[in-house]
């Protein structure tokens, strides 16, 4: 993740508005202390410093450099990442997984922090907080993504969550009318929640593609007439 700086926005926008650009900061105290800019300047080495140790593979070097960092400026998402996939390698997944929970809580909206907690949440087996962690991105996903939606469709899943697995299956479905596999999580989903006359018609589209395997059409075949018949509840 690249790392912005404000300034020439804030220079536009001073133009923009006919005031310079020390003028408007003045007014929306926007000025940094020396010491802040020199705190931040520092973090910034420390980080780049981190990176080439953690590319030579001097993981400890590279830890400490990262720790560093984060100490003078705690939303350096990029150092805070890197330290956590550092974790990962030495076995530290509950601490790895702390230090990701805290950056998304000083920067909601970080996607790839998000997508890094939600990962390593699942592979601790903390499904609520990877669930949480895309929860925190999806408003700013585009209309046609899909990675991020499965993603969390299967989390629901998960957790039990079936209504609203069916209802993440049935946008990506919209996205890929085409894609079995988005027809097939809309109808276990259905089928779990016990919503039966939209299961069916699930199971029916998916047997409709004929490029589905054929166990799995045999296994929606059996669930429609049993739907039809009203006589096996899913999972037994």
């Amino acid at each position: 993740m690249s790392i912005h700086w404000s300034i020439p926005a804030l220079t536009i926008t001073a133009l923009l508005l006919g005031m310079s650009p020390v003028a408007l900061a003045q007014s929306e105290n926007l000025e940094r202390a020396p010491s802040e800019t020199a705190s931040d300047e520092r973090a910034l080495t420390l980080y780049h410093e981190g990176k080439r140790a953690m590319e030579t593979g001097d993981l400890a070097t590279g830890a400490r450099h990262f720790r560093e960092a984060l100490s003078l400026d705690d939303r350096l998402q990029p150092a805070r990442r890197d330290y956590a996939r550092i974790l990962m390698a030495a076995g530290r997944p509950d601490r790895a997984q702390a230090v990701l929970a805290l950056g998304l809580e000083l920067s909601p909206r970080d996607g790839a922090t998000a997508r890094m907690l939600a990962r390593v949440a699942r592979e601790n087996g903390d499904l609520d907080l990877a669930i949480r962690a895309l929860e925190s991105i999806r408003p700013d996903t585009d209309a046609e993504e899909t990675t991020l939606r499965a993603n969390l469709a299967t989390l629901y899943q998960a957790t039990g969550n079936y209504s609203q697995a069916a209802s993440l299956y049935a946008e990506l479905r919209t996205v890929e009318p085409a894609a079995p596999r988005w027809i097939l999580g809309e109808a276990l989903a259905l089928d779990y929640a016990g919503v039966t006359t939209d299961a069916a018609f699930a199971w029916s589209a998916l047997i409709a593609h004929d490029e589905i395997d054929p166990s799995v059409r045999r296994y929606a075949e059996a669930r429609i007439a049993a739907l039809r018949d009203a006589q096996v509840p899913y999972g037994d």
